[in-house]
């Protein structure tokens, strides 16, 4: 005998059920084995840090840069300053207003000193201009007399004499002032020592306003 075909609807309904075994149900994914199905999220960048709040200046923690402030050349004030031997105070004692004035007169006399030995060694050099040797001499007498005038000075910062004070401090700009004037007074002469007068007749001047500022004279 032959065999009988299925009947259509018994047909059908085994083509749907094969259909249903073969499709994976809706929504079904696959899960990677490395990361799992509960991996952690990536972590969050840190915010970064806040800047330190500026530290507010303690009256009397920066003397040297509060007194040369109220110069007229800063800069110059604190960098020859800071060249000087800084003094070893006792009992952690802090510098004060009479301290970095001697400080910055030690300035005005190492310069003075350099001053004076650039004025020898021209006197020496036979290529000076001979008009310039009076001068140059005239410099030399004005920079002992510049030394000696701090000398005084610090002797009455000492003994608390703020007029004294500053009348030697008056005195050794003065004495800046005179060793150009014999250059000034002869165009024909080139101004070999100007520089090194401008300088010193700066730091002379910031000796001056520190001890305005400070109340020592």
């Amino acid at each position: 005998m032959r065999a009988m075909p299925p009947p259509p609807l018994f047909a059908c309904l085994l083509t749907l059920l094969l259909a249903t075994t073969m499709v994976p149900p809706a929504g079904a994914f696959c899960v990677s084995k490395k990361g799992g199905a509960h991996s952690k999220p990536p972590a969050k960048p840190k915010p970064a840090p806040a800047p330190p709040k500026p530290i507010p200046l303690i009256p009397g923690a920066d003397i040297v840069r509060s007194l040369c402030l109220k110069t007229d050349y800063p800069d110059l004030c604190m960098s020859s300053i800071s060249k000087q031997p800084q003094p070893q105070l006792p009992g952690g004692k802090r510098l004060d207003g009479a301290g970095v004035l001697r400080l910055a007169m030690a300035a005005v006399r190492a310069k003075a000193a350099e001053a004076t030995a650039a004025a020898t060694a021209l006197l020496n050099d036979p290529k000076t201009q001979r008009g310039a040797l009076g001068p140059l001499h005239d410099c030399i007498d004005s920079f002992d007399d510049l030394a000696y005038n701090l000398e005084q000075a610090d002797k009455a910062l000492a003994a608390g004499d703020r007029a004294t004070t500053g009348t030697m401090l008056d005195a050794v700009r003065t004495d800046v002032d005179t060793c150009d004037q014999g250059f000034e007074e002869r165009e024909d002469l080139k101004k070999v020592m100007g520089k090194r007068d401008a300088e010193l007749a700066k730091l002379a001047s910031n000796c001056l306003a520190i001890a305005t500022a400070a109340g020592l004279r």
